[in-house]
């Protein structure tokens, strides 16, 4: 017969079994997030507390691989929207918008075109407005573009802006980021992109802005604010863009910092962060609860792990550029004034200027780009 032993304290041993378990649980995770980043072509130097990278381009194109490709599958069902060069008459070309709705067909057709990006494409967060833009001469997809709620915390908008803590608290409500912009084969060759960042200075986008949550409380206030949109933001892919270089209305501000989680969450390791980080924090860190939450839960889980944040300044640089469409912008972000003057653009005035500024100097040479076109998947830079 075995005698007990009444000396062991039970709590305690399952107390001591569990940290055991706890600590190859993070020892594993951690080697498997280092793992993961040399497999994209990212080394984290432990020494010198930095992340070293050989090829940026090359490790988001990767990543680009990893999270975009599924749509390519839909091929055969959204073939019927994609235009051939023989589909375009570049004098008769008239965009228009079709909001995207949680719909079979409009799934397949964002979820194809977003295929053809060279970086990971986000889902944004918060508020959230997706826009296909159709050419009415033949029904097919030009482009596309995606409005998202903006990080709250953002050194070269809000330096821009100039406002306090507190006037950012009131009006970036008001403020909407283009996370996805750009233009799909073959209009990618006949400045589609300017088109489509032109578009999103439609009346209509901010009219439709206004009329989706009018009726919606604030989710970081509580407060049911007017929805006026009056100013769009976006970083561009790789620095400066392509796109909005001497686009009216659209300017260059400065460059980011260099910092991103995308070349940690894209690439496998967002769900073993959220398995380390405990349950009940992770239950805080939502939108609405201070700046950028999948930034802070991925700083938390580095600390579980004995890992840097340092882990996050990958050098990723991304152009700021900024689109206001309102007259008084600036005034209004800054609290000085509730009414807001609108720029007076047109979607006429607006689809002129694109053939007088892009497209009429150079008919000849896009006319040829269509008629080179080869029916592969081109890639250009004019996608952030």
């Amino acid at each position: 017969m075995i005698k007990q032993d009444k000396t062991l304290n039970f709590p305690i041993f399952l107390y001591i079994n569990n940290s055991i378990g706890s600590y190859f649980l993070k020892l594993e995770t951690r080697y498997k997030i280092l793992q993961n980043l040399e497999d994209y072509g990212i080394i984290w130097n432990q020494e010198e507390r930095k992340i070293c990278v050989e090829d940026l381009k090359e490790v988001q194109k990767k990543l680009a691989e990893q999270t975009n490709l599924k749509g390519k599958e839909y091929f055969d069902k959204v073939q019927k929207f994609i235009a051939q060069p023989e589909d375009i008459d570049i004098t008769k070309i008239d965009p228009y918008l079709v909001v995207v709705e949680r719909k079979a067909d409009h799934k397949r057709l964002w979820a194809y075109a977003i295929s053809f990006w060279s970086i990971p494409v986000t889902v944004g967060y918060g508020r959230r407005i997706r826009y296909f833009v159709f050419d009415r001469q033949n029904d097919k997809l030009i482009g596309i573009f995606g409005l998202c709620d903006p990080v709250i915390g953002l050194g070269v908008r809000d330096n821009y802006i100039s406002w306090t803590k507190e006037q950012k608290k009131h009006r970036l409500y008001n403020c909407m980021t283009a996370y996805i912009l750009g233009a799909t084969a073959p209009y990618n060759l006949i400045f589609g992109a300017k088109l489509v960042a032109l578009s999103l200075m439609f009346p209509e986008v901010r009219k439709h802005f206004y009329q989706k949550y009018k009726d919606s409380p604030s989710i970081i206030t509580g407060i049911n604010k007017k929805p006026d949109l009056v100013y769009v933001d976006t970083l561009a892919a790789f620095g400066k863009s392509a796109i909005y270089n001497r686009l009216i209305n659209w300017d260059f501000l400065d460059y980011t910092k260099g910092q991103s989680h995308l070349h940690i969450t894209a690439n496998g390791s967002w769900e073993l962060i959220k398995n380390i980080v405990p349950e009940d924090v992770f239950g805080r860190y939502k939108f609405g609860n201070g700046p950028n939450w999948k930034m802070r839960i991925l700083k938390r889980g580095l600390r579980e792990l004995n890992l840097s944040q340092e882990m996050l300044s990958i050098g990723w640089q991304r152009g700021y550029y900024c689109c206001p469409l309102a007259e008084n912008w600036q005034e209004y972000l800054l609290g000085c004034t509730n009414k807001v003057i609108w720029k007076k653009f047109t979607k006429r005035d607006l689809v002129d200027y694109w053939y007088k500024r892009w497209v009429n100097p150079r008919k000849d040479k896009l006319n040829t780009n269509l008629e080179a076109y080869n029916n592969q998947s081109t890639l250009d830079d004019q996608r952030i």
